[in-house]
């Protein structure tokens, strides 16, 4: 019983498990989705915002976001 507990703490730990890993390479990949998304609606200033490191925190997010679920309309009408 202890194995298990140890088991899926350490697949669970936000910092150091499996899941947190692989929301930090979510992030990551978010983060580029943003900027591939800037590309392709040829919004310069979306890019600009994109490279800016305070608004990684929410761009990132939104890139990842973007990346499972589809582009939010908002994202559209902000930049589009």
């Amino acid at each position: 019983m202890e194995k298990i507990k140890e088991f899926l703490g350490g697949i669970l730990a936000l910092g150091g498990g499996v899941l947190g890993f692989g929301i930090y390479i979510l992030i990551a990949v978010g983060g580029l989705y943003w900027l591939w998304m800037a590309i392709q609606l040829g919004s310069f200033g979306m890019f600009v915002v994109g490279l800016i490191p305070p608004f990684f925190v929410l761009t990132a997010p939104i890139g990842a976001y973007s990346f499972l679920f589809g582009v939010p309309d908002w994202i559209f009408n902000i930049f589009g």
